[in-house]
């Protein structure tokens, strides 16, 4: 397959709330692209991009899909992405990847909870936007009352692209209203898709329809505007350039209406696409950082071009690994050329990487190609330790981008099984998860000696589980919910000493340091201060004493959590020419903290997330009772038509099992999202049972 050039490439990601019709969107654009033979669908399990079998299942995406279609000349890249909360975490690599969002919101349900959250994540990555309204045909379809909540909800200046004909179970299809085209009264299909002209029956609507497009591109421009004024009008070359500015600035967010099972709407998307997403060599300069190669040494900011003459370098935005065809890294080419068989750096570990085949995807169908150049988003093979948001690059010129932060992981669960000598096939499973699932982490619980897996909701565990019992044939289940809690001290402590002396047949070992220690604001995290004069303590022994400070700090004093938001002060020490080593002053630090923390009045924190419910308003009461009930603080309700959103601070312990109750107050009809947003003290009622129910018992430092 030939390489595309970097101008006639479009990268899109499809975004949106769980069940808003994105796959089914994604799907119809590939079929009437001629991409795939017939249009895939969600419900009877045809999609050629929701390819797992959980995904099939369950008739929803649990990761990231990317396939590619060609449109108007043009290459369009595509990445389908998960809409529900538990995974996001791909979501959020995707946006790093492409050079536009295009936002679905259903035409029955509205903006929902995550609707805002991946369109604030576009917004914040300065990403041009489109918005579609699907479900269009459906029953109960509601666009126009939609599109009014999307203006409120969004704060957006949205400008509509279409003119429906007809709502609901009447809808006829749909006119470009840039264009002038128009698709009506049948399905949409890859022979018709240069739509016709616009129906008698519709041409007054369509042009009132134009006028306010106008205005609101005239008024994205000061240059427009007076031409505007001037001429009464824009023309169409005008019309066209105005809007393509505007939406590459974000001064505007198209709107068009679609139905990706009928299909209608999405040849005028695909005209939109094409002339209005900015092609890769339009893209910034992208930022990041040149390592350093040395240890301790920060590495220095830095920008790449975006341009197939700058040194190699490309981005991994998601990982897939299939146990016959191996390790799939999907990646956007960043600058400089990529080639088959190449090595590369990885820039985030420094370990370097052999290119295998360079491949363009749609589902199964692979298509080799003989180099991938900047702008392009390809399916890269056999690499062996480049995980989702690592960087690649040339090892000579080495750059690696800064990649977006991902939502934490919220929910911990023991995983159990009862299959003798499953535990190494069920850890291997889970430490292969991880490396395909950025919102995924494993460990193993050091006491208990339980694997323990976190993610970033209650389902994206249960998949988990699923994909371990499919993948080892082992069944699993999930134990008791594990809760990130941390220590932190509330008192100062002065002059407090640590000791570390052994005597043996050979050199001796000693140490003795002297510390303050304070409590840090919250989210200070650790800070040591070295205030040791005279040479009380060799130069060479203070980072070991912080190093043992540091090792304390992992396992805290009331119930084994980490210890936080700390300051330590080294203010004196004693030492033996002979005796004393990097060992004993790390034991000497580590019983000084352990003395100290006892002395400081330690307290557990809590993890308190932001939560967000909307719901039906004749149900507000039940909700806000029942948060309040859960040591919840409403901090506001908003209301948009029948619909309220409550948003709260609540203790992460108390929402664990939040979806399931929040079904049967509401018949389901309640939706809801969450983030961790800080840490708080534990109340004692509740911090005496988390450290009964911990079993932890001090381990005293090895003499």
């Amino acid at each position: 397959m030939t390489t595309t050039e970097a101008g006639d490439i479009r990268n899109v990601a499809i975004i949106g709330h769980k069940g808003a019709g994105k796959t089914s969107l994604a799907e119809a654009m590939l079929y009437m692209a001629k991409a795939t033979a017939k249009l895939g669908k969600v419900d009877d399990r045809t999609s050629v991009l929701d390819e797992a079998a959980e995904e099939k299942e369950h008739a929803c995406s649990f990761e990231a899909s990317v396939a590619h279609l060609s449109w108007g000349g043009k290459k369009i890249n595509v990445v389908d992405t998960p809409g529900e909360g538990s995974f996001l975490a791909e979501t959020r690599l995707a946006l790093a990847a492409v050079d536009a969002a295009i936002l679905v919101v259903s035409g029955k349900d509205g903006v929902q909870p995550i609707t805002e959250r991946v369109f604030g994540w576009a917004r914040e990555a300065r990403l041009p936007c489109l918005v579609v309204v699907t479900k269009v045909d459906a029953e109960n379809a509601r666009p126009d009352e939609v599109l009014a909540d999307l203006r409120a909800r969004l704060k957006a200046p949205l400008a509509v692209m279409e003119e429906r004909a007809g709502d609901g179970l009447q809808f006829r299809g749909v006119v470009a209203i840039r264009t002038r085209k128009a698709w009506l009264d049948r399905p949409e299909a890859p022979a018709a898709a240069g739509g016709s002209a616009v129906p008698a029956d519709v041409a007054a609507a369509v042009e009132r329809a134009r006028g306010k497009l106008v205005d609101d591109v005239a008024g994205s421009d000061d240059e427009l505007t007076e031409r505007y004024l001037t001429d009464g009008d824009l023309t169409q070359e005008q019309l066209d350039q105005g809007l393509r500015a505007a939406v590459r600035g974000g001064a505007l967010v198209p709107v068009y209406f679609a139905s990706g099972v009928r299909p209608s709407g999405v040849a005028a998307l695909l005209d939109g696409i094409v002339e209005l997403v900015p092609p890769p060599t339009e893209h910034p300069a992208w930022s990041g950082v040149v390592p350093s190669g040395k240890p301790g040494a920060a590495p220095q900011p830095a920008e790449r071009p975006a341009s197939a003459d700058a040194p190699a370098a490309a981005f991994v935005f998601k990982t897939s690994i299939d146990p016959h065809a191996g390790r799939t890294s999907f990646a956007r080419v960043l600058s400089g050329v990529v080639r088959p068989d190449a090595t590369l750096v990885n820039a985030s570990t420094g370990a370097a990487e052999r290119l295998g085949k360079i491949h363009s995807v749609v589902g199964k169908d692979h298509k080799q190609l003989d180099e991938a150049r900047a702008g392009d988003i390809v399916a890269l093979h056999k690499l062996k330790a480049t995980l989702s948001g690592h960087t690649i690059c040339d090892e000579r010129q080495p750059f690696q981008l800064g990649a977006p932060e991902l939502p934490p992981a919220l929910f911990s669960r023991g995983v159990r099984f009862d299959a003798k000598g499953g535990e190494d096939k069920v850890g291997n499973a889970l430490h292969r998860l991880t490396e395909e699932d950025p919102g995924l982490s494993v460990h193993q619980d050091p006491a208990t000696r339980e694997l323990v897996v976190s993610g970033l909701g209650a389902l994206h565990l249960e998949i988990t589980v699923e994909r371990i019992r499919r993948r080892v044939g082992i069944d699993c289940r999930l134990g008791p919910p594990h809760i990130a809690y941390k220590e932190t001290i509330t008192r100062r402590a002065t002059g407090v000493e640590g000791k570390h002396k052994k005597q043996t047949g050979g050199h001796g070992q000693f140490g003795v340091c002297y510390i303050d220690m304070e409590p840090l604001p919250r989210g200070g995290g650790f800070a040591f201060e070295d205030a040791v004069v005279g040479g009380a303590v060799p130069r060479q022994f203070i980072p070991s004493v912080e190093k043992g400070i540091v090792k304390a700090m992992s396992k805290g004093v009331l119930a084994g959590y980490p210890m936080v938001d700390v300051k330590v002060r080294l203010t004196d020490g004693k030492y033996h020419d002979v005796d004393s080593s990097d060992a004993a002053f790390q034991m000497a630090g580590s019983k000084a903290f352990k003395a100290a923390a006892a002395q400081c009045a330690p307290v557990l924190l809590e993890p308190i997330v932001r939560l967000s419910v909307t719901v039906p308003s004749a149900a507000m009461g039940d909700i806000i009772g029942d948060i309040n009930s859960r040591r919840g603080r409403i901090v506001g309700t908003d209301s948009v038509e029948s619909q309220t959103i409550v948003n709260a601070f609540v203790p992460l312990s108390e929402v664990l099992e939040y979806e399931s109750k929040l079904k049967s107050m509401t018949q389901g009809k309640g939706t809801f999202t969450m983030s961790v947003e800080h840490l708080e003290i534990c109340p004692p009622v509740v911090q005496d049972k988390v450290i009964k129910e911990s079993g932890f018992k001090a381990e005293a430092d090895e003499d």
